[in-house]
């Protein structure tokens, strides 16, 4: 049985959200990030004694917020660090144009571009 996660203060979710979400789709556009981040923690400073579960604020800010403006697939994804790396190494990266279709993140116009490293053995180990 698996024990329940307990609840956390608003502002660490955000914190949370914005570092794990935010930055790793659209560090593309800082301008964005910043304007974001901004209006999430006015909620929280709204809010200072709301606690929640990371899941319950993820059905939040998807479901009931409107800040994030990405396809709505994308939006809902969660990025871990070696995607985030190889997104990073795409030279034509543009979150505005990034959907999730299969389960897979591709551009509204067809794949992605392959990442393309500085160093060898970064690539090597992206492959």
């Amino acid at each position: 049985m698996q024990k329940e996660k307990k609840p956390y203060p608003i502002k660490g979710i955000i914190n949370w959200y914005i570092g794990n979400y935010c930055e790793r789709k659209c560090f593309d556009k800082p301008d964005r990030i910043l304007e974001h981040r901004e209006k999430l923690l006015t909620f929280a400073e709204k809010n200072p004694n709301l606690t929640m579960r990371h899941k319950e604020f993820l059905d939040l800010f998807n479901n009931h917020m409107t800040i994030c403006t990405l396809e709505d697939g994308f939006k809902r994804r969660s990025i871990g660090w070696n995607l985030f790396e190889n997104l990073q190494n795409i030279s034509d990266y543009d979150s505005n144009k990034i959907i999730v279709k299969n389960n897979s993140i591709t551009t509204k116009k067809g794949n992605l571009s392959k990442p393309v490293y500085d160093c060898t053995i970064c690539e090597k180990h992206h492959k």
